[in-house]
């Protein structure tokens, strides 16, 4: 009989050896699995960023050769000379079981409530802003930076048509919110989120250039793998944004969450206390992000 004989004992064996193995070899390819795609998308735009570097590539070296093919920098990469990060692209560090909370479209009359939230549970947190110019705005973007967040840059005018029209019509709109946040914190700004996410309807046949040419000039992109989903025309309750973050939190090892700081999004601010909460109970730190935290990058083409 088969059962029960020493041919069968030898195969369980075999078997259970197997599972050993293959075992962890799935687990760790399932937990590396997030590394891999940044480091494919950041590889793409190394890569693409390594062709725009020189303004002046020549190929080949013999400029008598009648072959010899001059390739000129793109016009554009000449606008806003003082329009750069103050240190040169290094996102590399990767914190595991961090999250980063983002608010995009501030600042707003919301900004305040968000602001007190963050500071009674100690917690820094990330600002995308846009171009409001009022008094009571400028305050709001001053505070942030007071009291440690990260200001970054988000879009001036939130114009997705004319903005995403050129590359040099993006990059007048980003210099703009960048002159703004240097001169209400002191800080030149150097992380930025493309309106929309970096690829997206708008910007589908000009995004590769955008993202290099922020990149060479030391910018670091952040989108997100976590979304309040708060932008939606019907709008959530305050509950159903924090069962939102929560689920989406529970699948990932290191989460940018997606907020908006509006006024029509009081029920962000709302949920803003129980999602820390919650995200703490569930083992997460939070962090602001910084110029060299590793982005998390929607699909990049190469």
């Amino acid at each position: 009989m088969y059962f029960g004989s020493v041919r069968f004992f030898k195969n369980l064996i075999l078997l259970a050896v197997i599972i050993m193995i293959l075992v962890p070899t799935v687990f760790a390819f399932s937990y590396h699995s997030d590394v891999a795609y940044l480091e494919k998308q950041v590889s793409v735009l190394s890569n693409r960023l390594d062709d725009m570097k020189d303004p002046d590539l020549r190929v080949p070296d013999n400029h008598d050769d009648p072959r010899a093919v001059t390739v000129e920098a793109p016009a554009y990469q000449s606008l806003f000379p003082d329009f750069y990060a103050p240190q040169p692209y290094s996102a590399n560090v990767r914190e595991t079981e961090t999250i980063y909370l983002t608010f995009d479209d501030g600042p707003s009359d919301v900004t305040d409530r968000i602001l007190n939230t963050l500071a009674a549970k100690d917690v820094k947190a990330t600002f995308f802003v846009i171009g409001r110019t009022s008094e009571e705005d400028r305050a709001r973007i001053r505070r942030m930076a007071d009291e440690g967040h990260t200001v970054g840059m988000h879009t001036y005018g939130h114009d997705y048509t004319g903005m995403y029209s050129s590359v040099e019509a993006y990059l007048t709109d980003m210099y703009d919110i960048y002159s703004l946040i240097l001169e209400e914190t002191g800080t030149a700004p150097s992380v930025f989120r493309f309106a929309g996410g970096s690829v997206n309807g708008y910007n589908s046949s000009i995004y590769q250039e955008l993202i290099a040419e922020m990149i060479r000039r030391g910018f670091v992109p952040f989108d997100w793998n976590i979304s309040a989903e708060d932008a939606t025309s019907r709008g959530k309750t305050a509950a159903e944004i924090q069962d939102t973050i929560v689920g989406q939190a529970s699948r990932v090892r290191r989460g940018i969450v997606l907020m908006h700081d509006s006024g029509a999004k009081g029920t962000t601010a709302d949920a803003l206390g129980p999602v820390i909460d919650s995200l703490r109970g569930m083992g997460f730190k939070f962090d602001s992000l910084k110029h060299d935290t590793m982005p998390v990058l929607f699909g990049y083409s190469s």
